[in-house]
């Protein structure tokens, strides 16, 4: 590959050819020969900057983009695309099919249009209200919301419970991984990879850990636990949604049936679930340099987004199984590495006296098919 990072540049390119010029000839800025080259020198600095982009743009693993989605085609995946939210409005009247209704949560506000009507309860009109924008923006506000369509004798208009997620649009990352997953193991007959490349192109999910027969409810049975695509405990309607495309429950059941209906081999019934949040609760003491006055409250916001950038990179290593002939997965708060996040911030000079949940040393999360647990940052607790 070309190493585009130097030489390259206008400068660079202009000095390059005024050197191939005689000495003898005047060279100085604004001379005829400096004056002709320099157009050309501007000219080749694009060429460079497009073969920079073209040549990133061929590998997996520089690619972004369309570019991206073009080469893991050839693996036969596609970006999983943003959804839509789909949540319970509540009326105190009927209301037409495809009315809309607006936030109230400023610049985060989206417009809702009314779907099928649910129920009549406690004396409000239920309906589908589907988010005009797609993602997860339209799962973020409850409360009421105001008519852009006039309503006759409307007096209370709220949004409430999710019914289907909306998921953001899959991110580089997210699909340069499973396309790189796919040359580990092939994905066949149900095993490991299948599942997990199955459930991962799911809009919403973000991580999953499957447990196998042995290591849940014996023969003909899966567990597989999911997490959101920003790495926390999913919502009822996402796994709801998996459960339904994986393993739907058989015919007036609420239990998997193993008859093969969803993609799961006919003989396994799956159980999908959703990882429980851990909240991780971090004090310490910290020492600032000597010119850093009440470092506690001035840099507060900046330990804790290098504390919380290391917590979610623990997160997103959640479905990452050991390389090992059992299935166990190994999630761990490590000591060592919360003071070296907290340390990247250059005024702290020194940490002590660190305690993870109130003990110190690392913390060790439980995954197990009884339980699964994604760490999530909570109170950060700065001694001095």
């Amino acid at each position: 590959m070309i190493d585009f990072s130097s030489g390259y540049t206008y400068s660079d390119i202009l000095s390059g050819m005024l050197a191939e010029v005689d000495d003898s000839l005047d060279k100085r800025e604004g001379s005829l020969i400096q004056t002709a080259l320099a157009p050309v020198a501007w000219y080749l600095e694009g060429l460079a900057l497009a073969l920079s982009q073209i040549q990133g743009g061929a590998s997996v693993l520089t690619a972004q983009g369309s570019d991206l989605d073009y080469l893991v085609a050839n693996r036969g995946l596609t970006r999983t695309a943003a959804t839509y939210a789909v949540r319970r409005g509540s009326f105190n009247v009927q209301i037409p099919a495809g009315s809309e209704f607006k936030t109230i949560n400023g610049a985060d506000s989206v417009v809702f249009s009314s779907g099928d009507f649910i129920e009549e309860s406690g004396g409000l009109y239920v309906y589908e209200m589907t988010c005009e924008t797609a993602g997860e923006i339209g799962n973020a506000y409850t409360g009421t919301i105001l008519p852009v369509t006039s309503i006759a004798g409307l007096q209370t208009a709220t949004i409430g419970a999710i019914i289907t997620v909306g998921a953001d649009a899959e991110t580089d990352v997210s699909l340069r991984a499973r396309y790189i997953e796919t040359f580990t193991a092939a994905p066949y007959g149900g095993n490991i990879t299948e599942y997990r490349q199955a459930i991962l192109a799911i809009p919403g999910v973000g991580g999953v850990q499957v447990y196998p027969a042995e290591s849940y409810q014996g023969g003909g049975t899966v567990l597989c636990s999911i997490c959101s695509d920003d790495f926390t405990a999913v919502d009822s309607s996402l796994v709801e949604t998996v459960q339904n495309t994986i393993c739907p429950p058989g015919d007036g059941s609420n239990d998997p049936s193993p008859d093969g209906y969803g993609i799961a081999p006919v003989g396994a019934a799956v159980d999908i679930v959703s990882a429980t949040n851990k909240t991780v609760n971090i004090s310490f003491t910290a020492t600032f340099a000597a010119s850093v006055v009440n470092g506690a409250a001035v840099y507060a916001d900046e330990i804790r987004d290098a504390i919380a950038e290391y917590i979610a990179d623990v997160a997103e290593s959640w479905g990452n199984a050991l390389r090992s002939r059992a299935i166990s997965y190994n999630v761990t708060v490590y000591a060592a590495r919360v003071i070296a996040a907290i340390l990247s911030v250059p005024e702290v000079v020194n940490v002590s006296n660190l305690t993870i949940n109130g003990a110190s040393g690392d913390l060790q999360l439980t995954e197990s098919s009884a339980l699964q647990e994604i760490p999530v940052l909570g109170e950060v607790v700065i001694n001095v």
